[in-house]
């Protein structure tokens, strides 16, 4: 029983730490990455649109059969099983696309901004993340631990698996 009271306490004087590392950084920050994939600008944007990452998630995706339907955002999406509002501020296929959350008070919040730029057979993509972390600890475990580009480098993961990816399409064969 001793053991597990030390434990406890040892347990508890690590969040606590952890919640006072936080409370001296920053709550906002603004990170910048760019990644270039050997694409053209559309095939990377129709990517971007459907991949299972924040900060949006197009799982609904399964038949990509009108444009329309491929260009859409989703009203929101779900991160860690809780519906986060999202929308779409600016959005110029296939050159720029800005979104933002919604929803007051989340613990990760912001805005995300994707630039595709041309360069012959490559596309450069461009993301800006403008966020705000209100956690402590959650600010102290982005910020120290898995470093405030972790969502931009998500990102640029799921696009690079989808662009290998074979598309789906409808019809017999």
């Amino acid at each position: 029983m001793k053991k597990l009271l030390i434990f406890g306490g040892v347990l508890g004087g690590v969040f606590l730490l952890l919640i006072l590392a936080g409370a001296w950084m920053e709550p906002q920050h603004i990170v910048s990455r760019m990644r270039r994939f050997g694409s053209p600008p559309e095939r990377v944007w129709t990517a971007l649109l459907s991949i299972r990452q924040l900060p949006f998630d197009r799982s609904d995706l399964k038949i990509m059969e009108s444009a329309l339907e491929k260009d859409r955002l989703p009203p929101s999406i779900e991160v860690l099983g809780s519906p986060v509002r999202i929308e779409a501020r600016a959005q110029a296929a296939p050159v720029k696309l800005v979104v933002v959350t919604t929803e007051p008070g989340l613990a990760y919040s912001g805005t995300w901004t994707f630039e595709l730029v041309s360069e012959g057979d490559v596309t450069r993509l461009i993301v800006t993340e403008d966020a705000a972390i209100r956690s402590q600890v959650m600010r102290f475990v982005v910020g120290r631990i898995l470093g405030e580009d972790v969502l931009i480098e998500g990102i640029f993961r799921a696009v690079a698996r989808k662009l290998v990816e074979t598309p789906r399409t409808t019809g017999g064969d």
